[in-house]
């Protein structure tokens, strides 16, 4: 664990040094962000690096929990926190670009089959989860339970567009605005997911393993390659502070509430009833219908539950052609 400590603070030195102290945090108020931040205080306390902005983007659809403990750690831990906001709220974005489905890869490439039919390339991702050429690819594949959502008549629009408008584009403000040259990630190829194949891909093309190029500017992730228990016991070693949605609520992860793309979603709803109701009912009044098309069960919410079932078996008549429609 030592080494791996001594190597992620070189990594943060590395980038302060290559931007010439231009350069911050993307600070989300989960575990491993708190961690990065935690590092960079042991960083200055040996005075090799300066003051780094942990840079927080309050989107409107944060558990209360998280940006209880941003307010927090600003004031008691680390405090340079800058909190900055989207330029379009959420709920004008799923009105205007689309709702998450899904995932990401599968909500773009459903925008693309809702515009432009089921193409050659489209129907090889989608149906085959394969390229053209039969190569094989993760996470493109439309599920066998999940293939009403290809139906004529499904009417929701995917898109992944609310990550970049929630969380892209206000970074890229701030740093446009700040002139800042490079970024440090708290993310981990452990994760799996699209930080795994990401990872994969660059070190596949020559690159290297926590540092890349983005918009011209340097991205480096400190702890790409810590296990969970490495995170954990330097949380332990260190007494760095955590969210209640980690002590109290019992999030294994963080981020936008309730979001669909989340493999805990069922969980998360749960968590998210239970702790912070009125939030709860928000993302029912945003994303119901997209819980119940990816038939999420939630058999604490009786209501949910009669609707869910209800549009799913439709769906199950619909598959045996007695059905015109697919509700969702």
């Amino acid at each position: 664990m030592t080494g791996k400590v001594t190597e992620a603070c070189h990594r943060i030195e590395e980038l302060w040094n290559e931007t010439d102290g231009k350069c911050y945090v993307s600070f989300s108020g989960g575990k491993d962000s708190t961690v990065l931040l935690a590092l960079i205080k042991l960083c200055q306390e040996l005075y090799t690096v300066g003051d780094i902005p942990a840079v927080f983007s309050n989107t409107g659809i944060e558990l209360g929990v998280t940006v209880n403990f941003v307010k927090w750690v600003k004031e008691n831990y680390y405090r340079n926190v800058v909190i900055i906001h989207p330029s379009k709220p959420f709920d004008t974005v799923l009105k205007e670009d689309g709702k998450p489905l899904l995932s990401k890869v599968k909500s773009n490439l459903l925008d693309q089959y809702q515009r432009n039919g089921l193409t050659e390339a489209l129907n090889c991702l989608l149906i085959n989860g394969e390229t053209r050429n039969h190569a094989k690819m993760r996470n493109t594949r439309i599920a066998d339970i999940h293939m009403h959502v290809l139906h004529e008549d499904f009417n929701i629009r995917p898109s992944p567009k609310c990550c970049e408008w929630m969380k892209k584009k206000p970074f890229e403000e701030y740093s446009k605005a700040n002139g800042m040259k490079g970024s440090l990630q708290g993310i981990r190829t452990a994760e799996g997911g699209a930080r795994r194949v990401g990872t994969e891909r660059r070190l596949a093309n020559g690159g290297r393993l926590c540092t890349w190029i983005k918009h011209g500017q340097i991205q480096k992730a400190p702890i790409i390659d810590w296990t969970e228990d490495d995170v954990n016991e330097f949380i332990r070693g260190n007494n760095v502070p955590l969210s209640d949605a980690y002590t109290k609520y019992g999030f294994d992860r963080t981020g936008c509430m309730a979001c669909p793309y989340a493999k805990t979603v069922a969980h998360d709803l749960k968590y998210l009833h239970d702790y912070e109701p009125n939030r709860y009912k928000a993302a029912m009044y945003w994303l119901k219908d997209v819980y119940i098309a990816q038939n999420v069960p939630l058999y604490f919410d009786q209501s949910y539950e009669r609707e869910r079932e209800r549009v799913a078996g439709t769906v199950r008549t619909h598959e045996t052609g007695n059905a015109q429609k697919i509700p969702a």
